[in-house]
């Protein structure tokens, strides 16, 4: 309820700056990404709140491993991932509700997923 009443659809604040912190934005960012220690998992929209925000998008949230996700969502589901590492070569599982798809990354390359985990386009990173 109270999350609910100071934010507004586009994730701004309606109450002063000074309560928008640090952890405040991690935790809207682990709503929307959760990255495993040690293990190679991403979570995508694991807590997504799918009625107040049906619709929307995050860019360049950053998982461990050096790993980078875009994510966007329509009617409270995944439509597109984009994820990008800058090591040269890294494994990842990712997850969306029931889905799990086992990806190699290379350094340089980008990776665009439907929303049932297909890997759509593959190409070199600007």
């Amino acid at each position: 309820m109270f999350l609910e009443q100071i934010l507004v659809t586009n994730l701004f604040l309606l109450v002063c700056p000074q309560f928008f912190t640090y952890r405040f934005i991690a935790a809207i960012a682990e709503m929307l990404l959760q990255s495993t220690h040690g293990d190679a998992d991403l979570y995508l929209l694991p807590a997504l709140p799918r009625e107040k925000w049906p619709k929307g998008y995050v860019k360049g949230l950053r998982a461990r491993g050096n790993v980078t996700v875009n994510i966007s969502w329509e009617k409270g589901e995944l439509q597109e991932a984009t994820v990008w590492s800058s090591n040269p070569k890294c494994t990842l599982r990712l997850h969306y509700g029931e889905q799990v798809a086992m990806v190699t990354v290379l350094g340089g390359n980008v990776y665009r997923f439907n929303g049932g985990l297909q890997c759509v386009e593959t190409y070199m990173a600007p």
